[in-house]
């Protein structure tokens, strides 16, 4: 039988631990990297990101460690929502290293008949446009020009696409994410199961000894974890899974 007292006291703890967690990433970054400190700070005060500082600031070390050990290949984010997170990234990486963007930039698909009942829940939460965005805000989803918006953005936080090696590629996984070259680390942020799954097929096989991938959201739906485990379910050798603030999978 679960005790009210103690079920209470957690719910009024988990945020505040939430909080504890965020604020010492941020200041480990503000003694150790103020740019990576600067930037978090700015996108969540621009409302452009729907992750947490921590969960940012672990984005923003992984590209730094990808810079520090000099892995070849492109970075990859597959879902970016506003913007935000591939704001964090593009300021830790190189400007030659190639970063590319991929999303609808628009109203996300449907999740199949291989996701769960969560997934579909939530879909329809946002089909009924009653999705809340970051802090008030519209959802994202459901503003005009999303492309446009991200891309000036971009150029405002001061990384013009084209003078940083940074492009944004609008369309659905399935057309767009063609991979041809090494890939040094890549962030998925897709949701559900199909999307996750043509990801880890079209990018998996250009991941350099030592990259990684990033998976958002394993914990959060299980369409997502199904594609995962369904894809390394025979190379798990191949792989070392840790998990941080969210999955990633290294190539060994």
């Amino acid at each position: 039988m679960r005790c009210p007292f103690f079920s209470s006291r957690f719910q009024i703890i988990r945020p505040i631990a939430k909080i504890v967690l965020d604020w010492s990433s941020l200041a480990r970054l503000f003694w150790t990297d103020r740019t990576g400190y600067q930037i978090i700070r700015r996108v969540i005060r621009d409302k452009l990101s729907y992750l947490r500082a921590i969960e940012l600031a672990e984005l923003y070390d992984s590209v730094r460690q990808v810079e520090a050990t000099g892995y070849k290949g492109m970075i990859i984010e597959a879902g970016t929502a506003l913007g935000g997170s591939a704001l964090v990234m593009a300021t830790a990486k190189r400007t030659s290293r190639p970063f590319f963007i991929y999303d609808a930039f628009e109203r996300i698909p449907a999740p199949s008949e291989r996701d769960g009942q969560d997934a579909h829940q939530r879909y329809q939460v946002i089909t009924s446009g009653q999705s809340n965005g970051i802090g008030g805000e519209k959802y994202y989803g459901y503003k005009p020009n999303l492309l446009e918006q991200v891309t000036k953005s971009f150029i405002h936080y001061g990384f013009t696409p084209a003078d940083h090696n940074i492009r944004l590629i609008q369309g659905l996984y399935e057309q767009t994410l063609q991979i041809t070259t090494p890939v040094a680390m890549a962030h998925l942020d897709c949701d559900w199961h199909d999307s996750v799954m043509i990801c880890l097929e079209r990018i998996i096989p250009y991941l350099v000894k030592g990259g990684r991938v990033i998976i958002d959201d394993y914990l959060t739906w299980s369409g997502c974890r199904t594609a995962v485990d369904t894809y390394f379910a025979n190379r798990k050798n191949e792989f070392a899974f840790v998990t941080h603030q969210r999955l990633h999978i290294i190539r060994r």
